[in-house]
Parts: structure tokens; sequence; C-alpha cells
């Protein structure tokens, strides 16, 4: 039975085939956290890293427990989805996405590993290259098993050519990073989940960019280290002072539409139908990630 996908906060990252950093995720907070068989992994410990997930998978607790593949071109995907298949397994999360394609043969090599055996894990998309910011959307209805898309800002710089390794590149990034928010919301996908921040020793960077994501729409926060976990949990759940307001708003609105109102102010806002069911949602979002009190 799969995992349904609530909004993720934060979705710490953290490779496969390290011990240490691997017995540290259980204890993170984090909303859900990925063995990494991908970019974390030297070429020639690959192999010998999904044997490591699989059964690392079992040790994880208190979190949606995902892993990270190698793309399509590499040849190493189906054999790292039929390694790590078990019953431990929540989430695949697969890089590269550029085609409705890649998603199919992922559910493909995922029906092959569990022969019959259930509905497997859900899969989380990670845009990262300019083909797969232009095919997003189709991208986002392309399988029943997708509970969202990632935002690969990283590969998605390198793919853009920029002339910088330090230097700001969010101008460059802008129109891709707010187009996979639509794209998500539009397929009825949960907002997409931004980016890491390389300024790991920072935690000013990382609260200003959660900041930004969280304004476009991003529901949450690849994590690179723990420290991060706590910025993006906190950020991307609705703040105390919202909590309190949507509820006196939706009090007051009740008190309003039993009158046979419908259109009022509430401390200077206007409310009608679609404000109130705004005001529910972030209740809902709330209760999810224990913001409600």
């Amino acid at each position: 039975m799969t995992v349904a996908l609530a909004p993720i906060r934060s979705l710490l990252f953290a490779p496969a085939n390290e011990p240490r950093k691997v017995a540290r995720l259980s204890g993170t907070g984090a909303d859900a956290v990925v063995l990494d068989l991908e970019d974390a992994v030297a070429r020639e410990h690959k192999l010998a890293a999904r044997a490591m997930a699989r059964d690392a998978l079992d040790t994880i607790t208190g979190t949606l427990r995902c892993v990270r593949v190698n793309a399509w071109d590499t040849g190493l995907t189906p054999g790292d989805v039929a390694a790590v298949m078990c019953p431990a397994l929540d989430v695949l999360v697969l890089p590269k996405v550029e085609t409705p394609r890649d998603l199919a043969r992922l559910d493909a090599a995922i029906d092959a590993a569990l022969a019959g055996s259930g509905t497997g894990p859900r899969i989380l998309a990670l845009i990262e290259t300019c083909a797969g910011v232009l095919a997003a959307a189709e991208i986002a209805r392309a399988s029943p098993r997708l509970g969202g898309l990632v935002f690969g800002a990283g590969d998605l710089g390198k793919d853009l050519g920029l002339p910088t390794l330090r230097g700001d590149i969010s101008a460059a990034l802008a129109w891709g990073r707010a187009k996979l928010v639509y794209d998500a919301r539009a397929a009825g996908l949960p907002g997409p989940i931004d980016g890491p921040c390389l300024a790991v020793r920072d935690p000013a960077a990382m609260q200003a960019e959660c900041e930004v994501a969280a304004a476009l729409g991003h529901a949450g926060k690849v994590c690179i280290h723990p420290d991060q976990v706590a910025i993006a949990n906190r950020v991307f759940a609705p703040a105390p002072e919202e909590v309190v307001f949507a509820r006196r708003l939706l009090a007051a609105f009740a008190e309003a539409e039993a009158r046979g109102s419908v259109s009022i102010t509430v401390d200077g806002v206007f409310v009608d139908y679609p404000i109130a069911d705004k005001a529910r949602a972030l209740l809902a979002l709330a209760q999810r990630t224990g913001a409600a009190n």
C-alpha cells in the first residue's frame, strides 16, 4: 500500500553509502529523508550502495523513507529500483526527469520489481534541466504514482550554462522556479519542493531562500544538512499569527453566513467563500505540520 504524500516541508538527503550520516536521519525532524544513490555516491561505489540503502530503510523511523535512484542515462535505474524495492520504501526520487516517458519507464520498473505484490512506492520527479522545466506540465500528469515535483536548482544552473560558480543565479532560475508551482498545482499535486541552499553553514541564507520559495508557492525545501531542517519546517508551516487569524476569520464568516451574508470584512480583510476556503486549507496544513497550536 502506498503512502499518501502530504506537502513535504523538508526533504533531507544523505549518501546511502555513508552509515554515519544515515544513522542521523531519524532524529532530524525532517518530513522526508532520502537515501541517495545518485550525485552523492561516487561512480565506483554505486552498486554497493544499493544494498546499503535497502538495509538502511528498515532502520529509519518517524519520517517518509525515500531513495533517489540514478537517472535513466546511466543505465543503472532498473537495477537500483529492483535492489531497493521493499515494504519500507515509501518514495522513489527520480532525477533528470525531462519527459513523461521517464516516469512511464519508472512505473514499468516498479511493476517489474513488485512482480504483482502491491502498488509500490510513490514517486517524486526531480526537474533539473531546461527540457524538464519546459515539459513539467505534462510530467506532472504522467504517472498515478507521482506525488510531487522537486526543483533541481543546482543541475538547472549547470544546464543554463551560466559563467559563475559562486555568483547569484536566482534571477536566471526565477521563471523555472515559478513555473513549476503552476504546473504542479494545475495537475492536482502539492506545491513543489525547492532545491537546496548550498550555504550549509549560513542559516540566514537558508531562511531567505525558504521565504522566497514559500512566497512563490513551493511547499518545502531540499535539505543537505540536518541543521537546515528546522528552518524549512518553520518557514513552510503556517505562521502562528496566521493560524490565529484564520480561526477568527472562519468564526466571523460562519456567524455572517448564518445571517445570510457571505461578503464581510475581518480585521480589514475582505472575506468571501474563496477566502474562507483558503483559511480552512491553512488550518488543515497547520494541523498536519503540528503548527495548529
